[in-house]
C-alpha cells in the first residue's frame, strides 16, 4: 500500500489525484495528527475525541471550548506525547503503540464514548497487541531502507522536541 500510494503521487503515474493515507503518510504530517495536534474529532454526543477511531474523552463541547478541550488532560497527554514512535510508519497509539494509548486513558480519567460498542482502553488495545507486534519489524525494515522527508511543521511539545534531539526551525 506504502508503495502504491506514492507511486500514485509520483510523476510516473498519469492519474492526476493525491491520495493520503491516513496511516503510511506519517512521514509527511510528523507522525500522528490526531489528539489536537493537526486534529481532533466531536461526536456527535459531543464528546472531543483525541481521532474518530478512538472513542475516549474528558471534555465535551455543550460544557468547554473548542481550547479548554484542547487543554484537557487527554488531549495534553497526546500533546505531550508526539511523536508516539520515531517511525512515523508507527505513528498511532493505538495500532502500533497499545500501550500508550492504555497509559494516556488511564492517566487521565478519560471515559469510553463508544455508544454502540463501550469497551475499555484494555480491550481494545489488547485487540492491537499482535498487529503492532507483526508490524513493527516490517515498519522499522522499511523505515531504515528508504529516506524520508523530514516534515517543516512538526508541532510537538518543546520538551519532547528536547527528547528526540530536534529543534522548531522559525
Amino acid at each position: 500500500m506504502i508503495d502504491r500510494i506514492r507511486y500514485i503521487r509520483s510523476d510516473k503515474c498519469d492519474i492526476n489525484f493525491y491520495p493520503m493515507d491516513f496511516q503510511n503518510d506519517g512521514e509527511y504530517v510528523g507522525g500522528c495528527i490526531a489528539g489536537g495536534r493537526n486534529y481532533f474529532h466531536i461526536n456527535s454526543n459531543g464528546d472531543a475525541e483525541p481521532c474518530v477511531f478512538i472513542h475516549y474523552s474528558n471534555t465535551n463541547i455543550h460544557d468547554n471550548s473548542i481550547l479548554e478541550m484542547l487543554q484537557s488532560p487527554l488531549f495534553m497527554a497526546y500533546h505531550e506525547g508526539q511523536p508516539f514512535n520515531e517511525n512515523h510508519l508507527r505513528p498511532c497509539p493505538m495500532l502500533e503503540n497499545p500501550s500508550l494509548l492504555r497509559e494516556m486513558v488511564k492517566n487521565t480519567g478519560a471515559y469510553d464514548t463508544n455508544m454502540e460498542s463501550p469497551e475499555t482502553a484494555d480491550h481494545l488495545c489488547d485487540k492491537c497487541e499482535d498487529y503492532a507486534k507483526e508490524w513493527a519489524p516490517i515498519a522499522e525494515e522499511y523505515w531504515k531502507d528508504h529516506k524520508h522527508p523530514r516534515p517543516k511543521y512538526e508541532n510537538y511539545a518543546p520538551k519532547r522536541m528536547e527528547e528526540l534531539g530536534l529543534h522548531n526551525e522559525e
